[in-house]
This record gives C-alpha cells, structure tokens and sequence, in this order.
C-alpha cells in the first residue's frame, strides 16, 4: 500500500510541474497541458476528500442497506465530479455540443433515427469523424435521451448519472463473484472515481462500462445457475455491446476464463456449456435479423466498414504501430490510477499464496479475474487497432481494474487503505482535469 502511494504521489508531481507527457509526440499523438499550476485543484481535491472520507466509514447493516449505500455513492460521486470539471477551462455544455468532441449530438441535429439505421454505412460519409469510427449504437441512445430533453445544459448531466448508475452494476458483479460485501463496496467506489471515466466525462465512452458490466453480471448469474434462460439473455445484451461499442468483446476472454472455472468446479457441465454457448449465438443472429428487418440496419456491413474505418485511420494519421504498443500501456495505467496500477500486482501476490496447488490457486475468482483482465489489456494492445487515445477507448478496462485494487485495500482490512487510494486518485483526477487537454472542444 505504501509503495502504490508513493507512486501515485510522484505522478501527481509529474503532472503538476508538466514532466509527464502523456502520448507521443513521435506516435503522432499527445494530450497537451492546456493551464499552468494552480493552487485550486489542491483545494478541490481537498474539499471533495472530506465528504468522500466521512461516507467511507458508514457500513451497512443489512441487504437494503447495501443497496442504499451504494446510491448515496451515486449521488455523492456525482456532486464530487462537479466540483473537479468545474476545474476544466471548458464547460460541459461546449464539450457536448462540439462536433469535433462529441459528433453524436451534431449527427441528432442533421439526420432522422431512420435514416441513420438503414443506411448506416453510406450515411457515416456525411458525419464528423467521430461520429464515422462508431457503430450506431451511441447515436441511438442519445436520440433516447432527447425524447427526455433537448437542453444541450442538461443532456451532459444525464450521461454522468448514467455512468455513474454503472456502480450499482460493478457492486453487484463483485459481489456475487467474490462473494464479499467489503471487496465489492471499494470496487464501486473506486469506479466512481475512475480517472479515465472522468478526464472524459460527458462523452459516450463513460457509457460502455456500464453494458460491459451488465453483461457480466448476466455471465455470473449463467455460471452460478447453469440456467438457460440466462444465456438467451447474453445473447441479447452481446448483440447491444456491439450494436454500442464492439471494443469490449475483448473481454471474451475473461469471459471464457470464468466458464472453465465454472466447469472445473462443477457448476456447468461441457455440455451444457457448449448447447448454452449456441443457444447465445443463436440469440445473437436472431436479434441481428429482427433489427434489420424493422430497421434496415445491417450489423455485419456496419461492423466493417467501423474496422475498415479504424485501420485507415492509422494509415492516415501514420501513426506507428510500435511506438503504440508501448506508449498504449503508459496512457492506460495512468487512466486507471498510478495506485491502482500498483495494487494490480499486489492483488496477484496475495490471491496466489496459501495451500492447494497452483491451478488451484490460479482459480481463485480474484487472481483469476485479474490474470483474465490483464490478458485482455495484452491482446487489445498488440492487436493495435487502438494507436493512442486509449486513456478514453479502454475506459471500461479501467473500470474492470478497479477490482483487484479494492480487493487488496478489503483484504489488509485496514480502512485507511482504502482511503490512500481514494484521496490519491481524487488529487490525480483534480490536476489532470485542471491542467491537461484531454477533450479539447
């Protein structure tokens, strides 16, 4: 805990006096330090670590007090995050209404849901480009949200509390993976205050951890019931993460990590695994085939041209795919919290000591969860799609890593661990968002 303190200590030094830069200027990408050091994200910091400690020594006593908690969470984290962007020299109504920050409201504004949907790919030519690089999936829920409202001041607000509702999700994911109150109460704090999700707050990206959690609570609840009613459900919600964001498929294979443990432990059989894993893909196409006869809209053809997008992108831009393999891991890190980051490799020390034999060991939920959400990051990063930016595209990695981190912090059984780590993470949110450039209207 001390060391992870002491790291996060000296990236907030590093970003206060400007000595880390983060992206590449050789890799043809870097977030540039937009105001000087001031006095004022100390205070901030300061003033939103008080509350945030005083609800940290509140425990329920019950079910529904659990739950109670988590939503005061909610509302605290939702007051603190208007303290720490009110430190950004840009308003939440000029990042949203921005073509070149948010396209998603700008596209609302020139095109019908309808002509959107059924000719997604030969419309995309007509949209700002990062309207282009995304599946239709962000569009459709921000027309959703204008049937609420229309005000460009309230609509950005309405993405926050959304995010932020995704605590209920990750409290209800650890909890019944780890089967610990503690383990699963610092995780939804702790993603509440996700550095990425806040540096980016309000664009879509802040969305995608929430149907990625959602999905993997509906993956838990198959493993823990081996029901069949569960696995047409994923097939459902698989279809939503790529109709929104087809970047957290790579959690597939911490996905697949989890059903072998199930299987080794007896909670699913092979067969079952296998008539349930076609009965999702079956799900899958029959929902892909029902959006496009009522909508016109073609997943496979949209699901290309998005890739086709992607890869010319880089080739445009000539952004280097070796530079950004590493400089990929720096950005990352730094999104998830330099204390967290640590903990990351503590989480693995501890879940992997005790008796039994290593594959035992290896299958233990947290060791596992953690060896499984780190392969993902190896993956997606060698694949190299993703050359840059990934503090804001590998939001919902970050979201993920949140929990081996809060495992740790409930395993010393120390309550000011878990303090260290929020009071770090709010003082890096504080000068990141006060001095760094990371959406520029």
């Amino acid at each position: 805990m001390l060391g992870g303190t002491v790291v996060a200590a000296a990236v907030c030094w590093a970003v206060a006096t400007e000595a880390l830069l983060l992206g590449s200027p050789r890799g043809r990408w870097h977030y540039p330090y937009v105001q000087p050091l001031a006095l004022t994200p100390f205070l901030v910091a300061f003033g939103v670590s008080v509350p945030v400690l005083a609800l940290l020594r509140i425990r329920a006593r019950s079910a529904a007090g659990e739950w109670s908690l988590i939503v005061a969470w909610i509302a605290l984290a939702t007051a603190a995050h208007a303290a720490l962007r009110a430190l950004t020299p840009f308003s939440f109504e000029n990042i949203f209404t921005s073509p070149g920050a948010n396209a998603f409201y700008t596209v609302t504004l020139q095109k019908p849901l309808s002509a959107v949907l059924s000719s997604f790919v030969q419309a995309r030519d007509g949209m700002p480009l990062h309207a282009q690089s995304n599946m239709p999936g962000k569009l459709v829920l921000m027309y959703g949200l204008e049937m609420v409202t229309v005000s460009p001041a309230v609509l950005p607000w309405i993405m926050v509390i959304l995010s932020n509702l995704g605590a209920l999700l990750m409290y209800r994911f650890v909890r019944q993976l780890v089967e610990d109150h503690t383990t699963a109460l610092y995780s939804a704090v702790l993603y509440l205050f996700v550095p990425a999700k806040l540096f980016f707050f309000p664009l879509m990206n802040t969305i995608t951890p929430v149907i990625a959690l959602a999905l993997a609570c509906l993956i838990v609840d198959w493993l823990k019931t081996a029901r069949l009613g569960w696995a047409v459900a994923i097939g459902v919600l698989l279809y939503a993460v790529v109709f929104f964001e087809p970047l957290p498929l790579v959690l597939g294979l911490l996905f697949a990590a989890l059903a072998l443990r199930a299987v080794r432990h007896g909670d699913l059989g092979w067969s079952q695994l296998a008539l349930h894993s076609v009965a999702a893909l079956a799900t899958f196409v029959v929902c892909a085939v029902i959006v496009e006869m009522v909508w016109g809209f073609d997943l496979v053809n949209g699901f290309r041209a998005v890739r086709a997008h992607a890869l010319e992108f880089n080739a445009i831009e000539r952004r280097p795919y070796d530079i950004w393999v590493r400089a990929n891991l720096v950005e990352f890190f730094f999104g998830l919290g330099a204390c967290q980051a640590v903990l990351i490799a503590g989480a693995l020390a501890l879940g992997l000591r005790g008796p039994g034999t290593l594959a035992d060991r290896l299958t233990r939920p947290v060791p596992l969860l953690t060896l499984g959400l780190l392969a993902t990051v190896a993956a997606i990063d060698l694949i190299g799609i993703n050359r840059g930016e990934v503090i804001r595209l590998w939001i919902f990695l970050a979201c993920f890593l949140q929990i081996p981190a809060a495992w740790v912090c409930a395993h010393t059984r120390r309550p000011q661990a878990i303090a260290l780590v929020v009071i770090t993470t709010l003082l890096l949110c504080a000068l990141g968002t006060a001095n760094v450039g990371f959406v520029v209207p």
